[in-house]
């Protein structure tokens, strides 16, 4: 299999070197996983896109574009509005995996990331989301792929998990390399 750039954003309740991360790495994957425990979504947001837009991971445009975002829970949501940010301001990621994201949040952040509703995607995008998620609803990962007016395809995997996604890293690790290798062709 090959390997693929990948910026992984954590959850709120894990860190950057928890299991998908470890996943990732042993399966060749160049990871950066910036350490975003006790940020908010907009202090999270506004790390990711620097670090998108900053020539810190890519040194140019069209080298981010063969980057791969993955983000798990609050970090599906973070990394999801930082492709956003970073595509309006001309720096495009090759795609996106959201595992389980946290795209309804129960007490909305600031300013324009209070409407979840507004939210689509910027590029190709795959959500893993497990059947069993006592912590996100599946729902609103069917909700947001339904919505009309992305700028690419979103198609939503379900898979019989629970929130962590333990028994799904092949399924990650299988979408990841797709994203990789559409991006990279």
């Amino acid at each position: 299999m090959a390997s693929y750039d990948v910026l992984f954003c954590h959850g709120l309740e894990s860190g950057p070197h928890g299991h998908k991360h470890r996943s990732l790495r042993a399966a060749g994957h160049a990871v950066t996983a910036p350490d975003c425990r006790g940020l908010d979504l907009q202090a999270r947001v506004e790390l990711l896109t620097r670090l998108l837009c900053s020539g810190d991971l890519a040194a140019s445009a069209d080298a981010l574009a063969r980057w791969i975002v993955v983000g798990s829970s609050f970090g599906g949501v973070a990394g999801l509005i930082a492709a956003i940010d970073a595509r309006a301001r001309g720096f495009t990621v090759g795609g996106l995996v959201l595992c389980a994201p946290a795209l309804e949040l129960r007490q909305p952040p600031a300013d324009r990331m209070l409407d979840a509703g507004a939210l689509r995607a910027p590029v190709d995008t795959v959500i893993i989301h497990g059947r069993g998620d006592e912590i996100i609803p599946i729902d609103t990962s069917r909700r947001f792929a339904a919505r009309p007016g992305h700028a690419a395809p979103v198609r939503l995997l379900e898979v019989d998990d629970g929130h962590g996604l333990r028994r799904s890293h092949a399924v990650i690790l299988e979408e990841v390399a797709r994203a990789g290798a559409r991006a990279n062709a």
